[in-house]
């Protein structure tokens, strides 16, 4: 599987409804704040948005704390790094990672370096850092996805000096740090530092895939070159809509924090217990797990026959050994705990 999500591809190759466990959505699903606001969104599609998104970015900024004239928004997280990635010739990343950042840096004919994790995939800092190429945009994912641990502030700050120093930029895609208890507050400094691009959205934290809202701050000039590539009107009447009102779902994304960690427990106690695999430490709303003798393919087709999609891996180093579970809603994860106990008494039973 190339990307979670993919549940058209997978549709009618179960007896059971197909209950996608990966893509890492918000497992309550979207707030109805954003549901009134779409519906009043609804009202203004018959004329264009605001080219500018004025009113859009003044309420991002007011929520965030940041000026709005540093803010650019988009058709999801992935178009506002798509642009990025092609205002500069060299990438560095950490690998593995999501797969997409390299895809578009090839599609454009980029330059690609990457920095190989060992096992568990946690970053060594001061290597990476050593490692960091002249004039590059240098991307983490905090929490990294596919393992979900998160970096704390002040090794950021050490990549970031690092890049700087090597005439470079750094990229920081935090779409899924709101599900870090106090991850946003610990990465404050980031939104001013001249040469770093923060990039969020609404895709994963608030239960929107659908609708493709995504923001980043950026500084030093690099706002207006990144204008320039953008298409106009990226961002529908609907998706501007529920943007202003992000800053109302404190509360649900309180809750969802504290749904996430207690259903988060239960499925790490799960592979605590298991001979056969084992959950890497994460703090996001998704589990990597990595399988001791069974195959991920066995292990996907076993669940998907049961009615769960599996996220896989066709890439090194984590193609046969690992697949990745999204936090799902509590009885969609009792589900999964119940199989997997049968899957793995059937593999010990081969």
């Amino acid at each position: 599987m190339e990307h979670g999500g993919d549940t058209k591809t997978y549709q009618g190759k179960s007896a059971h409804p197909l209950v996608d466990f990966s893509a890492n959505i918000n497992p309550l699903g979207v707030p109805e704040n954003l549901k009134e606001a779409m519906a009043r969104g609804l009202e203004g599609v018959h004329r264009y948005p605001d080219r500018f998104y004025r009113d859009l970015r003044q309420a991002l900024g007011d929520w965030i704390g940041v000026d709005s004239d540093r803010l650019v928004v988009g058709n999801g997280a992935m178009e506002i790094i798509g642009i990025c990635i092609s205002l500069f010739e060299k990438i560095y990343l950490p690998t593995p990672a999501f797969g997409e950042y390299e895809s578009i840096a090839k599609d454009l004919g980029r330059e690609i370096v990457t920095y190989p994790m060992g096992r568990p995939f946690r970053l060594n800092v001061d290597d990476f850092i050593a490692h960091i190429p002249e004039g590059a945009l240098v991307i983490i994912t905090n929490p990294h996805n596919p393992t979900g641990y998160s970096l704390p502030g002040g090794e950021v700050e050490k990549i970031y000096e690092a890049c700087i120093a090597r005439g470079g930029y750094l990229l920081a895609d935090e779409t899924f740090l709101p599900f870090v208890r106090g991850g946003e507050e610990a990465q404050r400094a980031g939104l001013h530092r001249p040469k770093q691009i923060t990039v969020r959205g609404a895709t994963k934290s608030h239960a929107l895939p659908g609708l493709r809202l995504g923001w980043a701050i950026m500084n030093d000039g690099l706002r207006d070159r990144f204008l320039k590539r953008q298409l106009p009107w990226s961002v529908n009447a609907v998706a501007e809509a529920c943007g202003i009102h992000l800053k109302d779902c404190d509360d649900y994304m309180e809750k969802s924090r504290d749904f996430v960690e207690q259903e988060r427990r239960k499925l790490f106690k799960l592979f605590e217990e298991s001979e056969i695999a084992e959950a890497l430490p994460t703090e996001a709303n998704f589990l990597l797990i990595r399988l001791k003798g069974a195959s991920a393919e066995a292990c996907f087709d076993y669940f998907l026959r049961e009615g769960i999609l599996l996220r896989t891996f066709s890439e090194e180093p984590l193609k046969d050994e690992y697949f990745r579970m999204a936090v799902r809603d509590e009885k969609a994860n009792a589900e999964f705990r119940k199989l997997w106990i049968q899957f793995e008494r059937s593999y010990r039973h081969v």
